[in-house]
């Protein structure tokens, strides 16, 4: 075979394997396209999800104040809610690259960034007093409140007991509740005073707008996976039009898990904050137990 020949057939299958790569390439980005969200999967990311948030607000459930409401007292209140984000079509379709944890991913950051951080810091905003002491001033401090075990209660967040003298002699009257962003900390209150966590249902029009259902009727839990590679869902695209995403390839779905959890509290809720005094850490001026003021204080008989 003469050079030339040679040349011109591996130009031609040269050219040849392009369009083939080419024409491959787009029929494998149709079909990512348009394929079709895996019902497992979607499925798998909703229960899972509902239970990771189930889970988590059961832990606060021994905060709960066995009254119903305040009976018309002024209150405050601090609202815990769910969130949306986006994640790659990939990950909820079949035969494309598996994602790590992409059904419970996003359950796991609104535990993390908001049930365990607002929740507990709902206890900074109705604190009326707040001291640091000492570790080995900390069970005499709570002595000095005059805790009533039938009346009062500890809640306690990331503490830790290593060096407390006495511990054992509260230990038991302890509630342990996570939190994110407290360390150290306990609050001391009449257990009249803890709050009340209500979950409220989700406005229809709400409901209807980010084709939320019902996950959990409890927890007034709601989810959804929406397809934004459809056309027919081209107006929640609008939603993240500040985000730079170019949706004609970077294939999304939005994952929405929604409930609103009211965390409220008479507005004269007796809340004392005590910290633990941490060498490490600049924290503030150190009390002695002679700065520490009854819960409840006496009433002075009347003559």
């Amino acid at each position: 075979m003469k050079i030339k020949e040679i040349k011109k057939l591996k130009a031609k299958s040269s050219k040849f394997i392009d369009v083939l790569e080419t024409s491959i390439e787009k029929a494998i980005e149709d079909a990512r396209l348009n394929a079709d969200i895996d019902y497992d999967k979607e499925w798998d990311f909703l229960v899972n999800s509902k239970d990771a948030i189930v889970r988590a607000l059961a832990r606060f459930d021994n905060i709960q104040n066995s009254a119903e409401n305040f009976d018309g007292q002024p209150t405050i209140s601090f609202g815990v809610n769910g969130t949306m984000n986006l994640f790659q079509k990939s990950a909820f379709t079949s035969g494309d690259i598996p994602h790590l944890n992409a059904d419970t991913i996003l359950s796991q950051q609104i535990v993390y960034q908001n049930i365990n951080y607002y929740i507990p810091n709902a206890f900074l905003s109705a604190r009326k007093k707040r001291y640091l002491l000492r570790k080995d001033d900390l069970v005499k401090g709570v002595e000095r409140l005059g805790f009533d075990v039938e009346r009062d209660v500890i809640v306690a967040m990331n503490l830790n007991i290593y060096g407390i003298d006495d511990f054992n002699k509260i230990e038991d009257n302890i509630i342990k509740i996570p939190s994110t962003g407290l360390r150290n900390v306990l609050f001391v209150l009449p257990k009249a005073d803890l709050p009340i966590l209500k979950h409220k249902d989700l406005d229809i029009d709400e409901q209807k707008e980010h084709q939320l259902g019902i996950l959990d009727e409890d927890r007034k839990i709601y989810g959804s996976l929406i397809d934004l590679t459809q056309e027919a869902n081209s107006k929640h695209r609008d939603k993240w039009k500040n985000s730079n995403i170019d949706f004609a390839t970077d294939l999304k779905v939005q994952l929405t898990i929604a409930f609103i959890t009211e965390v409220v509290w008479k507005d004269n809720a007796n809340v004392v904050q005590i910290n633990i005094e941490n060498s490490l850490k600049e924290q503030g001026i150190v009390n002695e137990l002679s700065d520490i003021e009854e819960l409840v204080p006496k009433r002075e008989d009347k003559n």
